[in-house]
């Protein structure tokens, strides 16, 4: 996906400094090629990364010194870097530190020889040297490990801070790494602790190898002086044969060591998982199958670790007996072999290097004091062969965190340039469709500085990180304009993919193939349903992603902020917080709505031209809801909003309808298929409906054909707000389920909402209507009453002026009918009455609406 920024992007001098970072980056980029990217110690434990194929897999080889030397560029990125002056001052106090050595051997004979000859002041002095010689020694010492500290910190600071402009920029790669890319599994493990790892493990290579070298040179040297050229050549030869068979037997630690770190990366994850979702497990009492997942990932921690222990203990066994023993026991038959061969080595060592007369040479002084330096420096010699095989071991688990390194860094560039991880050669053939949505078959365009939302045959398509299967296509190719004035809503079923459009809008996910229009991102806000509430204060909570800093330098006040909250209906919260520079943990203080009104206060802070909102007012009460959106209109934002609420539907102008899937005969696909929108309950009736293959989901012949974009005819009388249809979609055709409408993606189409004023009349009619038909009904009832109870009352006085002639025992009964049919009547003026009472409310209610 190809992304043109507009030249308005950035400032003069921001734009220079990201110049000349990307600059950098560009240099760099060809020694990070991913052909060296180890993915069995990257790839998960889900089985990504196939054995036996990776180039490193943590060997010391051409591959890790290639990994190595991109690795140096970083960490030393020119001679004249304090990382050059530190290491020089480490190598300075290593030489000092061998000299030292030196030195002390010397003085440890003599201290001896005077002991052995009973020269008592002598041996006193001797001592007095060996206390101030402690002095630069102890010094030395701790400059050594602090300089080596201070090494790893610099290299830590810059490897860091490199990898973070990688990892944190406008490229979104953080987000890419996660969802579009599967090389790199748990990122914070790699960035936090293999790198630290990595770091000492280098840091500690001059003082592990470096100094033991030097020991080793330096030792031989004096060594030759005191047994002998022969002596040395023997010595040195056995090490070299120790040291071959030490390291045929050698595991591959590099390889273990990296497998652990992956193994305790999926650990630590599971736990932050636990960290970061306690409430909703709390809720679902899910702490069983949490500790199950937990338990299995330290199982499999702690089985990597026992084997490697296991795997340890053979080699331990030789390490000692060929270092602490068989050395030892050659450096004492090398010692000795001078004194006890004397006359066969009468022109080697001392007898023949000046250093004394053979009278010197046979007395017991001398010879002790020998014995005793060549010892001492036999023992450094033996100390420094043995710190030489115990650094092989750390510079094989080198190799491992170099790999690791070298791999995130190396998919940080790919993922920089565009570049996705490549379907393996031996990967079954894809599907058609997954050919077509690999990560690696990007063929789409995305513009920036556009004054509008522009979709041009844009596939929304859920990428996949598994490079042979491909995503999975949502909605088919889309067509959409959005300009500055129209309010856009966009709405269907769950799991359409509304989301998913915002996603390949804001550049979340890749434009696969078409071409995608935005404003710059200074004059377009993403507000998500699910609220982020940073680390800071309460004012930081406000103008994120700003600084308090980037907030001075824009002219912007506290007072402003105030007004913000209470735009949003939280004017209380500072007084009830302790103010705008209040610090706490925010996520748990404040309540659902709180937080989703924060992430809308943001919105009015910023004020950018173009706001996407996504279900973030879900929490939010209706009134408080519908004053933020008018503010928000009142301040020429152009709002597009995914929701299910159909009070929303008044302040937007325009519906973007997912889930209509295949289009009705005649009608092409993206028209306008029904101009009817759907309130809630709808559409869950309609997704209902989807799963349902028994009938026909969609009457075409209730629909008019209208243009994209254009307003049917058979709206109803309430301005179609909420009236009831058969469903989102229609017919099928050949598809006889859910998930092959899926498989295919879904269809869309556009219809015109009617305006707020539309609205109101139609109201008006509907009342007045209403009114009319009470009133005809209270006329009628009325009309038609009356005769009958007319025609009852004269046939009841008709029947009273014959009382003469009926026995006196039929008055009474008379009577008592009479009495039940002036009851009857009252009752009927009471239920005109009543009528007219419903009459009386429905006229004021049409005041109530025409005010």
């Amino acid at each position: 996906m190809t992304n043109l920024r507009g030249a308005n992007a950035y400032g003069a001098g921001q734009w220079t400094e990201v110049d000349e970072r990307e600059q950098r980056f560009d240099k760099d980029a060809a020694f990070f090629p991913a052909s060296l990217i180890d993915k069995e110690t990257t790839a998960t434990s889900s089985g990504k990364g196939k054995k036996g194929n990776s180039p490193g897999s943590g060997k010391l080889d051409r591959v890790f010194l290639l990994q190595l030397r991109a690795l140096a560029r970083i960490i030393i990125p020119s001679l004249a870097s304090k990382e050059v002056v530190i290491i020089v001052m480490h190598t300075m106090f290593l030489v000092l530190r061998t000299w030292l050595s030196v030195v002390v051997a010397e003085l440890d004979g003599k201290i001896v020889k005077h002991l052995v000859r009973g020269q008592g002041r002598k041996f006193l002095a001797g001592l007095l040297s060996w206390f101030a010689i402690a002095v630069p020694a102890t010094y030395t010492n701790s400059m050594i490990r602090f300089l080596e500290s201070k090494l790893a910190l610099a290299f830590r600071t810059r490897l860091t801070q490199y990898v973070h402009d990688l990892y944190l920029n406008d490229n979104l790669t953080y987000y890419k790494l996660l969802t579009l890319d599967g090389r790199i599994s748990n990122a914070d493990q790699f960035i936090t602790t293999d790198i630290a790892r990595f770091c000492n493990k280098l840091a500690s290579f001059l003082s592990n190898l470096g100094k033991p070298t030097l020991d080793t040179i330096i030792f031989n040297i004096q060594l030759i002086r005191g047994v002998g050229l022969q002596g040395t050549v023997g010595m040195f030869g056995m090490y070299m044969a120790t040291a071959s068979l030490l390291r045929a037997w050698t595991p591959a630690f590099g390889k273990m060591a990296a497998a652990r770190a992956k193994l305790e990366g999926e650990f630590r994850a599971n736990h932050s998982r636990v960290i970061t979702n306690a409430e909703e497990i709390a809720f679902y009492r899910g702490e069983q199958r949490e500790g199950e997942q937990l338990h299995f990932s330290l199982r499999n921690l702690l089985s990597q670790a026992l084997s490697v222990a296991k795997r340890k203990i053979p080699h331990v066994v030789l390490e000692d007996m060929i270092i602490k023993y068989t050395w030892s026991a050659f450096g004492y038959l090398a010692c000795a072999l001078p004194f006890f061969m004397s006359s066969t080595l009468a022109g080697v060592g001392p007898m023949a290097g000046g250093g004394g007369s053979r009278a010197d040479s046979g007395d017991s002084g001398y010879r002790t004091q020998r014995f005793i330096t060549n010892k001492r420096i036999l023992v450094n010699l033996s100390d420094a062969g043995g710190r030489v095989m115990y650094s092989i071991k750390e510079i094989m688990e080198l190799t491992g965190y170099t790999s690791r390194v070298y791999s995130l860094i190396s998919t940080l560039h790919a993922l920089r340039r565009e570049e996705y991880e490549q379907p393996a050669l031996d990967d079954a053939a894809s599907s058609q469709q997954g050919v077509e949505f690999i990560s690696s078959n990007i063929r789409g365009v995305l513009y920036e500085d556009i004054d509008g939302v522009r979709f041009n045959s844009v596939p929304i398509v859920a990428p996949s990180t598994d490079p042979s299967i491909g995503g999975e296509l949502l909605v088919r190719p889309l067509t959409w304009e959005v300009q500055r004035g129209q309010h856009w809503m966009i709405a269907g079923p769950n799991g359409v993919g509304k989301t998913s459009v915002l996603r390949v809008l804001s550049g979340l996910w890749p434009v696969f193939s078409g071409v995608v229009e935005r404003p710059e991102p200074s004059e377009i806000i993403y507000i998500p349903q699910r609220p982020y509430l940073p680390l800071g204060t309460l004012r930081e909570q406000i103008i994120y992603p700003h600084t308090p800093e980037q907030m001075q330098a824009l002219g912007r006040t506290d007072e402003e902020l105030v007004g913000v909250l209470h735009a949003v209906h939280l004017g209380y919260l500072p007084a009830r917080e302790g103010g705008l520079g209040a610090r706490k943990e925010w996520k748990d203080v404040l309540s659902g709505g709180e937080k989703q009104r924060i992430n809308l206060a943001r919105l009015f802070y910023h004020l950018p031209r173009f706001a996407v909102l996504d279900e973030c007012t879900s929490a939010v009460s209706a009134d408080v809801e519908g004053l933020m959106y008018e503010h928000a209109k009142q301040l020429g934002i152009t709002l597009i909003t995914i929701s299910h609420r159909p009070t929303l539907y008044k302040y937007h102008t325009f519906l973007l309808r997912l889930g209509v899937n295949e289009a009705a005969p005649g009608i092409p696909s993206g028209s306008t298929l029904s101009s009817v929108v759907l309130n809630e309950e709808d559409s869950e009736i309609a997704s209902d409906q989807l799963d349902s293959d028994s009938s026909p989901l969609y009457d075409s012949s209730s629909s008019s054909s209208s243009s994209n974009g254009g307003e049917s005819n058979d709206r109803e009388s309430n301005g179609g707000m909420s009236v009831s249809t058969e469903s989102w979609v229609s017919n099928f055709g050949n598809m006889s389920s859910l998930e092959d409408v899926v498989s295919s993606g879904v269809v869309w189409d556009v219809v015109q909402l009617p305006s707020a004023a539309s609205v109101a009349e139609s109201t008006i009619s509907t009342s007045t209507e209403s009114s009319s038909v009470i009133n005809d009904a209270l006329s009628e009832s009325v009309s038609q009453q009356r005769p009958l109870l007319t025609r009852r009352v004269s046939t009841t006085s008709a029947a009273v002026s014959t009382v003469d002639i009926v026995r006196a025992g039929s008055i009474a009964a008379i009577k008592h009918e009479m009495g039940q049919l002036r009851d009857v009547l009252a009752a009927k003026k009471m239920q005109e009455a009543d009528l007219r009472a419903r009459l009386n409310q429905v006229q004021q209610e049409l005041s109530t609406v025409v005010m």
